[in-house]
């Protein structure tokens, strides 16, 4: 577990000395027996990286949303993941809030909370009153509040400023290296599955494309891009909520246009073990986000050692950061043109180089033991009185 003692330093405001505390306490309690953690979320390919590194540090797991509800295990500290999960991924109604923050007040009343962030607030809902007085609970509950890079703590404060002044902790990237395999074929045997030359300048859109905004993006600036023998990856879906007319029209529209296009569909589930044929056989991924603070998918690129195109916002540029990545516009077609034009002239295999170096600093273990080194022996006040 945490296994070195560390020392905190107290004083008054007004600067008049401080008192060194060396903490013990938390420290010999973590190690005289398991830590029992609980991470009430089913997102399987996320959990599954978190628990693996809480059982690495020595660490009882239990996962599951429904945890959360049932309230029957004892854990000693909670780490929570996304709060809209809690209300199966819809803006929460006011009882559904009411009965989370009963519920988290007594969870709080009886475990350590730490809270991830992953987004300002759920996809297509900005500003939406609801999911902030959900969140607000969180953020104020929470003894630890952790960042995956300097942008996310900004954002985050700025939009909530009551909850500025708690415990944030922040610590950059994080990477899917349980995705790497034992044995790794070569490029060339995944280029060659998909059918690619070795002259073709292969472009990979991975995950999902969340509006049609996103979708016009790729086709207008991909059919823009004055790349020779250019080759379009598609392992991405087009998922927005919108009547099932319009999400009929649409993705006939999007499926023809991939047809016409020189576009390599991949319309099957891609199974873990597989992800990483996908960006061996590409030259250089692009990522579409709009309207969004992050994005996993510049963690799997580096991971993977593949070169990244991505829109200049949010979070992403501190991912992207030292390695000779190519950032956009994410709202121009034209501006990503010129940087898929861009990629097909620079030195790629040298930028994934430093892409997968940089991943490799980003284990998971290390992010936890951030995130437990920030708990204090004594727990941190709630911003909210106890019920």
């Amino acid at each position: 577990m945490v296994a070195h003692a560390f020392l905190r330093r107290h004083g008054s405001s007004d600067g008049r000395g401080c008192v060194e505390i060396l903490v013990l306490e938390w420290v010999r309690r973590l190690m005289s027996s398991s830590c029992r953690i609980l991470i009430p979320s089913d997102v399987r390919d996320w959990v599954v990286n978190l628990a693996e590194a809480y059982q690495r540090l020595g660490c009882d797991v239990t996962v599951g949303r429904h945890n959360f509800e049932l309230e029957a295990c004892h854990p000693d500290i909670v780490h929570f993941q996304w709060p809209e999960e809690l209300t199966d991924w819809k803006a929460p109604t006011p009882k559904q809030t009411d009965d989370i923050i009963r519920r988290l007040d007594r969870w709080a009343a009886r475990a350590r909370l730490i809270l991830t962030v992953h987004n300002l607030y759920p996809h297509g809902h900005h500003g939406n009153s609801a999911y902030h007085r959900l969140f607000s609970a969180f953020y104020q509950r929470a003894e630890v509040i952790h960042h995956f890079g300097e942008t996310s703590k900004r954002m985050v404060c700025e939009a909530f400023p009551e909850i500025a002044d708690r415990h944030h902790v922040v610590r950059l990237g994080f990477n899917y290296d349980r995705l790497l395999p034992a044995a790794r074929q070569t490029r060339a045997a995944s280029r060659r599955e998909f059918g690619f030359e070795r002259d073709e300048m292969v472009y990979l859109v991975f995950g999902s494309l969340r509006s049609w905004d996103e979708v016009q993006l790729v086709k207008q600036a991909f059919s823009l891009a004055k790349v020779p023998r250019k080759r379009l990856l598609m392992a991405a879906r087009y998922n927005e909520p919108v009547s099932p007319w319009t999400q009929r029209r649409r993705r006939w529209s999007w499926n023809l246009w991939q047809r016409m296009s020189a576009v390599h569909r991949i319309t099957a589930y891609v199974p873990d073990q597989d992800v990483y044929r996908l960006f061996d056989a590409a030259d250089a991924v692009v990522i579409v986000r709009q309207n969004s603070m992050g994005s996993g998918i510049p963690s799997l690129t580096m991971t993977f050692g593949r070169m990244a195109i991505a829109p200049d916002s949010g979070i992403i540029p501190e991912y992207l950061a030292g390695a000779g990545n190519v950032l956009y516009d994410g709202t121009s077609a034209r501006s990503l043109a010129s940087a898929m034009e861009r990629a097909a002239e620079v030195d790629r295999e040298a930028i994934g180089a430093k892409n997968r170096e940089i991943a490799a600093k980003w284990d998971w273990d290390s992010i936890l033991r951030t995130c437990l080194d920030e708990l204090r022996p004594e727990p941190r006040p709630s911003l909210v009185a106890s019920h």
